[in-house]
């Protein structure tokens, strides 16, 4: 649904949007962390390819990690971030300093104190994200505090992580901090108006910026 600029030009605000998000996340848990999305798509949930291995986490058997953040008002939708388990482990025992604990691939063994690190990280994320993008639009949002799940996905219930999407922006997103790549993706579920708004915001820019 985006052509090259407007791909090109949402990619480079969403960096943008995450690199904020990253210095306030490195004072918090005093670590530099490193934060970047290569890639941002917007796509049709029908269209999306279980072959592609970018989507695995649409379609991987196992526990997952999850947080989401309703918004509302005048962009409305619903943001999430979503880590195979093993990879939000990795995470939280980073934020906690115990870079020498050991994570057992796809165990859930999650501790409250992994859970407490997991939901600021993902309230600090996804605030900053869908907070710029009503500053990007000039429009007001209200929120809804983010939720936090442990989910086991089988092979009978794959995608149903997103059953009741149509349209999606995803970004895929890498932290890396002290030397660990922790890979994972940010889905933001969008009404068709408030997509229409993005593209028209965008669309705007791009002309202003070639005239």
């Amino acid at each position: 649904m985006l052509n090259d600029l407007q791909k090109d030009l949402l990619t480079e605000l969403v960096n943008v949007y995450v690199g904020q998000a990253a210095n306030m996340l490195s004072e918090i848990v005093d670590k530099r962390i490193v934060l970047n999305i290569p890639e941002v798509e917007l796509i049709s949930i029908s269209d999306v390819d279980p072959g592609d291995r970018r989507y695995n986490i649409f379609f991987s058997e196992g526990h997952l990690f999850r947080s989401s953040l309703q918004f509302g008002y005048e962009f409305q939708g619903k943001a999430f971030l979503m880590f195979p388990v093993e990879q939000a482990k990795v995470l939280a025992n980073i934020c906690l300093g115990e870079l020498g604990e050991s994570v057992i691939p796809n165990n859930p063994n999650l501790m409250d104190t992994d859970l407490d690190v997991l939901k600021e990280v993902s309230n600090v994320l996804l605030n900053a994200i869908i907070g710029e993008f009503g500053n990007f639009l000039e429009i007001k949002l209200e929120y809804v505090l983010p939720d936090i799940e442990l989910i086991y996905v089988t092979n009978s219930d794959q995608q149903i992580l997103l059953q009741n999407e149509v349209y999606v922006l995803v970004l895929h997103t890498s932290f890396l901090l002290a030397d660990t790549d922790v890979t994972g993706i940010i889905v933001i579920a969008l009404s068709m108006n408030s997509i229409s708004s993005l593209l028209a915001k965008m669309d705007a820019l791009l002309e202003a910026g070639n005239g």
